[in-house]
């Protein structure tokens, strides 16, 4: 019965009243998605930055447990890396925009300047995450080389491989899924709002 008097009233209202009830039910919706998102790359960052932290502080005591001069080499530039990396995600969030824009129009178009680094950041991750990683793992394996069993040597190049491809792939897939949906919508509100 309710149902049948809402159909009626949205039957009986004017086309710009429908147009604005549109506009604002999109707003509601993207805001919704832009926060999760915006949680889900906190949650990110936090977790990349932990991370990062905890292999600065095993490299760092690595480096002065181990007498090895190529190992120590090898651990001075994994802390090198890893703080860079905390740089790196950082940086990404001083584009994310606040609630407070003077406009919802402009708020969006910083929420797709945000999403544009963000993808950006993700897609780039074969240059800035795994790149770098792969040349400090092979000195580290030479450093090691007469010192471990061979098997030992295999897996952690194998894992370091692993855990490489899995990252680009899962960024890969993000992007994909996550970040290219978002900014389409961006646009077509951005392009709603605008006319």
């Amino acid at each position: 019965m309710i149902e049948d008097e809402l159909i009626k009233i949205w039957q009986s209202s004017s086309n710009q009243k429908r147009i604005k009830w549109e506009k604002s039910k999109l707003m509601i919706e993207l805001q919704s998605s832009l926060k999760r998102l915006h949680r889900w790359w906190n949650y990110l960052e936090l977790s990349e930055t932990l991370l990062a932290v905890f292999g600065v502080l095993l490299s760092t005591l690595l480096f002065f447990k181990i007498p090895f001069i190529l190992t120590k080499i090898a651990l001075a530039l994994m802390i090198i890396c890893a703080v860079y990396l905390i740089i790196k995600y950082r940086g990404v969030k001083k584009y994310q925009p606040s609630d407070l824009e003077e406009n919802y129009l402009n708020y969006l178009k910083n929420n797709k300047e945000y999403l544009q680094v963000q993808k950006k950041f993700l897609i780039t991750y074969l240059y800035w995450g795994i790149l770098p990683v792969y040349p400090i793992m092979l000195l580290f394996t030479i450093s090691i080389w007469e010192k471990i069993p061979v098997y030992l040597i295999v897996f952690i190049n194998l894992a370091t491989i692993g855990i490489g491809l899995y990252g680009y792939l899962l960024n890969k897939n993000r992007v994909k899924k996550e970040i290219n949906p978002r900014i389409d919508r961006v646009n077509e509100l951005i392009t709603t709002l605008e006319q």
